[in-house]
């Protein structure tokens, strides 16, 4: 299994705490910050797509999160071959707090729940987000993932078709762009907010694509 794991910074302070078991992934320049890791996927799809590596991006702010060490993460992962993405959630345990993470979103950032219930139709989902029930396994809070090519073009079809579906409804754009919260002292669009739950619905909708999950 070839492993490409990036690690992104965005200020130079950032660089100490970046784990040398990772790549470092230089994103000083920052162009589209409400967009966060979306740019940089896919310029790295473009990098690896013609190739059998499994490639993520992880946030700065890993080890602090996560509390495991990249190579004892990427030994996992080397140890259990054979699935197309491998993930790891720091917060286990909300799935014995909510039914899904979108109506954990929801407490964190109002009208989730009122976002979901008017998206998951356009995508063939009939079931209210309210009474949508994942699996503790499905949780996935953080971009923390390491896919093959199988699945990052999955998935950016799916990121791409969904952000469609927002563009061409207004109450749905101004939910992702437009509305937000304060976070870590500025304002926050509830774009990353919105993309890093659709990792899990993804997995969801997608049984070919087979998923491992770090067990904290």
């Amino acid at each position: 299994m070839i492993l490409n794991i990036y690690q992104a910074y965005y200020k130079q302070e950032q660089v100490p705490h970046l784990d040398p078991a990772f790549i470092t992934y230089d994103n000083t320049i920052n162009a589209q910050p409400h967009l966060r890791e979306y740019p940089m996927w896919q310029k790295l799809l473009e990098k690896h797509k013609d190739t059998d590596s499994y490639w993520g991006l992880m946030s700065w702010l890993w080890f602090e999160k996560t509390r495991v060490p990249a190579q004892v993460f990427k030994n996992w992962m080397l140890e259990n071959p054979g699935f197309d993405v491998y993930h790891i959630d720091p917060f286990p345990d909300l799935p014995h707090q909510y039914a899904n993470i979108w109506t954990q979103g929801d407490v964190w950032c109002p009208g989730m729940i009122d976002f979901c219930n008017r998206l998951f139709p356009k995508l063939g989902i009939e079931t209210r987000v309210e009474d949508y029930i994942y699996a503790p396994f499905d949780f996935a809070t953080c971009n923390y993932f390491v896919g093959n090519s199988k699945f990052w073009t999955s998935y950016m079809d799916f990121l791409a078709k969904c952000l469609k579906l927002c563009a061409e409804d207004y109450a749905l754009n101004e939910y992702i762009y437009v509305k937000g919260k304060e976070y870590n002292g500025h304002f926050v669009p509830n774009f990353p907010f919105v993309t890093e739950r659709l990792f899990s619905l993804h997995n969801i909708l997608n049984p070919n694509v087979t998923v491992k999950k770090y067990p904290l």
